[in-house]
């Protein structure tokens, strides 16, 4: 059976949608470090988030549907060793936080295919002891797409400022161009380059700026309700110190189902990620260059409580080995919330 137009649209609008790239509506991991809060949580978990809204481009659904989406998530994590990745810190301390996380999205259809997608997220990590990590993230977006007959076309740019410990600590610019398509009735495809520009308050030598190319595969199992997608990442970060310049190589398989519980609908999402960094010169505080290797493994699920409010669990695990003894930890974090969404 082939897929037809409103099949098509329907799941063009809820994967391709999802894919701007970098916002926070979920967030890159955003729960894991500073700058991939805000890049890899979008490419990823965004991705699940605004898959799984498909069911508002249902053609069976005529109900009227607000341009704007609001989600407000409040709850408690524990980390069992508080770190910074962009700084290559860990404590080796446990601490629990409180987590406060806003999300406000703008979508609006200009016709003829094309579409605009405004979003601004607000999260802030307060840890009980540890107060000089303590993490805020503002982060702003606009996506535009347009859809072609067998493809879209779309840019997607980002702007975040990162507080750490009450300062002023990091600001991200991020531009972002892409295509996506169906090669298959099962497989899709989203490629992208990115340009990103980091900036360190107190931390000059880290400032640079990073290119990547990226393409994510995604085969459906039962449409947007079960699917999987396989990533690849290639990035080249250069800094004003050469000892943080590398070569990136990242590798995702990931796992998104939804299914229901009564006239409730579950949401269930794991992932794995693998990172290769190959520095390009030697870090003086060893000696050598760095060579460094990254495993995640991540998994989530939101459990309905009413039409609006949502119980949300998220487990991750890091395992981080490297040259660098800082840079070279594992860590624990769990993570409980309730969601409000409108």
């Amino acid at each position: 059976m082939n897929i037809n137009k409103p099949n098509r649209s329907m799941l063009t609008h809820a994967i391709c949608s999802s894919l701007l790239c970098a916002s926070i509506l979920y967030t890159p991991a955003w729960a894991e470090d500073t700058e991939s809060q805000t890049e890899e949580t979008n490419r990823q978990d965004q991705a699940t988030d605004q898959a799984e809204q498909s069911k508002q481009s249902d053609p069976q659904n005529n109900g009227f549907t607000l341009p704007i989406s609001i989600e407000l998530a409040a709850g408690i994590q524990y980390d069992d060793n508080v770190s910074i990745d962009e700084l290559d810190t860990n404590t080796e301390v446990g601490d629990f936080a409180a987590v406060f996380d806003l999300d406000l999205g703008y979508e609006h259809s200009f016709g003829q295919g094309t579409e605009l997608d405004l979003g601004y997220s607000f999260s802030q990590r307060a840890y009980f002891e540890e107060s000089d990590f303590d993490l805020q993230i503002h982060s702003g977006s606009l996506n535009l797409k347009h859809n072609f007959e067998n493809f879209d076309l779309g840019s997607s740019f980002y702007a975040t400022h990162a507080r750490l410990g009450g300062d002023g600590f990091l600001d991200i610019l991020q531009y972002s161009p892409y295509v996506t398509s169906f090669l298959s009735k099962k497989i899709y495809l989203r490629a992208a380059y990115t340009y990103r520009d980091k900036s360190f308050d107190n931390n000059p030598d880290r400032d640079g700026d990073v290119h990547a190319l990226e393409a994510d595969f995604y085969y459906f199992l039962d449409g947007v309700r079960e699917y999987i997608v396989s990533g690849y990442r290639y990035e080249n970060e250069n800094t004003i110190a050469e000892q943080f310049d590398f070569d990136g190589h990242s590798f995702d398989l990931r796992y998104a189902r939804r299914f229901h519980v009564g006239e409730q609908a579950v949401r269930l999402r794991a992932d794995w990620r693998y990172e290769l960094r190959n520095y390009d010169s030697i870090t003086p505080s060893i000696g050598e260059i760095r060579d460094d290797n990254r495993h995640r493994l991540r998994a989530r699920i939101e459990l309905p409580l009413s039409e609006r409010f949502d119980l949300l669990f998220e487990y991750q695990y890091r395992n981080y080995s490297s040259n660098l003894p800082s840079a070279d930890y594992t860590d624990n974090r769990i993570e409980t919330q309730i969601k409000f969404t409108l």
